[in-house]
């Protein structure tokens, strides 16, 4: 009976433990990719060992060799991610520089701020201007490539007319004899 009892205990034990699993890659992949801090589950204060620890504790989670979640290799890339962009300096600077200016924006609005509720408001302010960026960077890109695309294609069409000039002047050279 003990036994029994004992395989039991531990069949559970397996079962809790790959649902936290599947509850962890469902959370990071619910997370903003723009806020780091949040897909590592770790506070804006914390310090690269806190960063690296929390990696560690959640990559052995959601690795996609120990869990049988469909998408756990996307949630592992984006622990990944996250986990590098905190742990350059300059990228973290220049995160928390943002949340910062997000921070000056809020207080502005914010007369009596400062509290849980103004912290959540400073992340969303964050992820707004990241977007902002983020939109701004695709739409630069996208009218470089237009240009590039618009030279390219007058680059083309010379090229063509080059081939045509050469191929009439061929055809003049080679009907010399008959005039």
């Amino acid at each position: 009976m003990t036994d029994a009892s004992g395989d039991v205990d531990r069949l559970l034990q397996l079962e809790a433990t790959q649902l936290s699993r599947q509850q962890e890659v469902d959370r990071v992949l619910a997370q903003s990719i723009l806020d780091p801090f949040s897909i590592l589950g770790v506070p804006h204060t914390c310090s690269p060992s806190d960063i690296k620890l929390a990696y560690r504790s959640k990559s052995r989670l959601i690795h996609p060799d120990k869990t049988a979640h469909a998408r756990a290799r996307d949630a592992f890339e984006r622990l990944k991610r996250a986990e590098t962009e905190l742990m350059d300096d300059e990228r973290r600077k220049a995160i928390l520089a943002m949340m910062e200016e997000a921070r000056r924006e809020l207080a502005a609005e914010w007369k009596l701020e400062r509290g849980d509720e103004f912290e959540r408001a400073v992340v969303e302010k964050y992820k707004a201007i990241m977007v902002d960026i983020e939109w701004r960077k695709r739409q630069r890109l996208k009218q470089e490539l237009a240009r590039e695309g618009a030279a390219s294609a007058r680059e083309e069409e010379m090229a063509g007319e080059r081939r045509k000039r050469k191929e009439a002047d061929k055809a003049w050279e080679d009907s010399r004899d008959q005039r």
